[in-house]
């Protein structure tokens, strides 16, 4: 998988706040990664975002380090950083929580939402199949984290929400593969698990949180395949953690 023959840096927003450079650049490029923008495996030169961004190198070294902190990006010796790869191992490490805590945080949603948390829940359903209809991935994947993310805030569980929000966010770049006709179906099954917790169902929640994890699961494998090559696809064992020659 090769990325550094043609960079997708210039397609990034140019405009900077003056203050807190690092922070601004390391937002931009985060956005980017989560979007697909930056996809991949795709190499991040400093001299070419400084460049872009007309800045200095400093802040934008500064922007690769909290990002490689936090997983999103990997420096390799001799070779360079790179944008994290996708691999078999995060996607299955990230469903086997997600089947751990959000049933019971469906369950609880169903005993513990508010008024103000059922409008926002369903104005993100409608949003959602909004988004379909335009062909939007970038919006519909927002979205779908965003409704689990307020799903995980009806509990009162700061904890829950972080690590919801978190896993949220490994999540998006797996999806942005998917065909929209399976998209369609999850947005379907967004609408059975608020009706479930707008009515106070917590066994309805809680089991078709399960059953749309499972789906799930399998639109991110696929989104994934995307990503290999046909002989590599096929076995699950196989990691994109090695990123490409400079």
């Amino acid at each position: 998988m090769e990325r550094d023959a043609v960079s997708n840096i210039r397609l990034l927003p140019q405009a900077l706040p003056a203050q807190n450079l690092p922070t601004q650049v390391q937002n931009v490029l985060f956005d980017a990664i989560l979007t697909g923008m930056l996809a991949p495996g795709e190499r991040l030169l400093v001299d070419e975002i400084a460049e872009h961004f007309g800045i200095s190198k400093i802040p934008v070294r500064e922007a690769l380090k909290a990002l490689e902190v936090s997983g999103w990006v990997q420096s390799l010796p001799r070779r360079g950083t790179y944008v994290t790869p996708l691999t078999w191992t995060e996607l299955r490490q990230a469903f086997e929580m997600r089947r751990v805590i959000e049933p019971y945080i469906a369950r609880r949603a169903a005993e513990r939402r508010s008024e103000a948390h059922l409008v926002e829940l369903e104005q993100l359903v409608l949003d959602g199949m909004e988004a379909i209809r335009r062909g939007d991935i970038v919006a519909t994947t927002a979205i779908n984290s965003r409704f689990h993310s307020v799903i995980a805030q009806t509990v009162d569980n700061t904890m829950l929400g972080d690590t919801v929000r978190d896993l949220e966010f490994r999540l998006r770049r797996y999806f942005v593969a998917v065909e929209w006709q399976q998209r369609r179906e999850s947005i379907s099954q967004h609408q059975a698990i608020f009706e479930a917790i707008r009515d106070r169902d917590a066994a309805r929640a809680e089991r078709l949180t399960l059953e749309h994890l499972d789906h799930t699961e399998s639109l991110a494998h696929e989104s994934v395949a995307r990503h290999l090559e046909p002989a590599d696809a096929a076995s699950s064992e196989f990691s994109l953690n090695q990123a490409p020659n400079p």
